[in-house]
């Protein structure tokens, strides 16, 4: 009796096998039929070709003429792929969607946030401007305050995945010790929130570079 050494994850997936003659497995089962045999090519190129010769010894085994319909089912792994393929990418777009909207919610809260505190810092920035700040200078003090905002953020959501992450390898029987955030992830997630904190504090930005310093001034 042998234990295979390689497995492979998926659907319908037995997390333990064994190798034994036919005739030790009717003794252990009362039948003389199988659910499902697996099969092996020596290479994928072989794939369809084995296929189609299964399906020929197999017609042949239950005695079927060339015009009797198949009374069993052949199924490379390919298609099992191409499921699970067709199921990431359908996930991957829903996921897509939700940051997509979390990026458009997060961005115009921050925007609200920075116009706020234009607001309420007018006689700040033209108290600035009379001692010889230049827009440019309030621009970009106000784009940096709003790239920070969103840094902080997204340093807060990569601690609550890595947080995630740390829990679900702790799951009993999960088989999921190498859950982990990638690398990648943590630099994207950055950009981005520094992407947001730009395309969303720019507005603001701006109006704190435009504001007339006179103006500012006599603002209350």
């Amino acid at each position: 009796m042998e234990t295979i050494t390689e497995r492979m994850t998926g659907f319908n997936t037995i997390s333990a096998e064994l190798f034994i003659p036919f005739p030790l497995m009717e003794k252990f089962q009362d039948r003389d039929y199988f659910m499902q045999i697996v099969a092996m090519a020596n290479s994928p190129d072989e794939a369809e070709d084995a296929k189609v010769e299964i399906t020929r010894v197999m017609r042949k085994i239950r005695g079927l003429g060339p015009d009797d319909p198949e009374t069993f089912r052949v199924q490379a792994i390919d298609q099992f792929i191409n499921q699970f393929k067709s199921i990431a990418s359908g996930i991957t777009a829903a996921a897509a969607g939700i940051v997509a909207i979390s990026l458009l919610v997060g961005g115009i809260g921050i925007m609200n946030i920075m116009l706020v505190s234009v607001s309420e810092r007018t006689r700040e920035i033209g108290l600035r401007k009379a001692v010889g700040a230049t827009p440019a200078a309030i621009l970009l003090q106000f784009l940096l305050e709003a790239v920070t905002l969103c840094l902080v953020g997204g340093l807060v959501g990569v601690m609550i995945g890595q947080g995630f992450a740390i829990l679900v390898r702790m799951i009993p029987g999960a088989r999921l010790e190498q859950a982990t955030v990638p690398t990648w992830a943590i630099a994207l997630a950055f950009v981005f929130s520094a992407v947001v904190g730009v395309v969303f504090g720019m507005f603001p930005a701006i109006k704190a570079s435009r504001l007339d310093p006179i103006e500012a001034l006599r603002h209350d």
